[in-house]
């Protein structure tokens, strides 16, 4: 049986038209729910696991829904947050986020510093797909809470996980990533069905 996962769309439309592209990116592996961000009303999910979607909010401009932010504190589910997931996770806990000069939207080569349960099999390196103006900046406040498991010449933290809970973050969208994406699924679904194993 697979797990299940909540997957909370934190886009400005609760019909985003890029929420599919999420779903079939989960459900190989998942029993997916969907959420929109509004209508989440506890961080207490009965789902196995948490995926939290990219966003066109800017963390610099943009306040961020104080159900996120206490999700990202309270849960001992596994947690996976994506571009904006990524960003307002790696906040929550104190790390800063800055924006970009410019607008990244390409295919960008991500160099893995060290290997464990999320990037397995992933290699030294993977092409994945970004989309993003603001980052997470490697500094003692993200070091704090989180390890740096990978960067690339766009950005210096592109994959976090912290250092108690089972919480991770990806700057990248592994859900318009192909192949890359699909390990990074099927191992999050590993992670979860073998929790012990963290």
């Amino acid at each position: 049986m697979k797990p299940s996962v909540l997957l909370i769309n934190t886009y400005k439309a609760a019909d985003d038209k890029r929420m599919p592209n999420y779903v079939t990116w989960l459900e190989p592996h998942f029993g997916v729910t969907t959420v929109y961000v509004d209508e989440l009303k506890s961080p207490d999910v009965s789902e196995d696991a948490i995926v939290v979607t990219g966003s066109e909010w800017q963390i610099a401009s943009d306040p961020i829904p104080e159900i996120i932010t206490k999700l990202y504190l309270e849960t001992q589910k596994p947690l996976l947050g994506i571009c904006w997931g990524h960003q307002t996770l790696a906040y929550a806990w104190g790390a800063k986020v800055i924006r970009k000069n410019r607008f990244i939207e390409r295919d960008e080569v991500i160099r893995v510093m060290k290997t464990e349960e999320l990037l397995e099999n992933m290699g030294l390196f993977f092409t994945a797909n970004e989309s993003h103006y603001e980052h997470v900046v490697k500094d003692k406040n993200l070091a704090k809470h989180f390890e740096v498991l990978a960067y690339s010449d766009s950005c210096k933290v592109e994959v976090i996980r912290h250092k108690e809970r089972p919480l991770w973050g990806v700057q990248f969208h592994p859900e318009r990533s192909g192949a890359t994406g699909r390990r990074l699924a099927a191992n999050f679904a590993r992670i979860v069905a073998n929790p012990l194993g963290l």
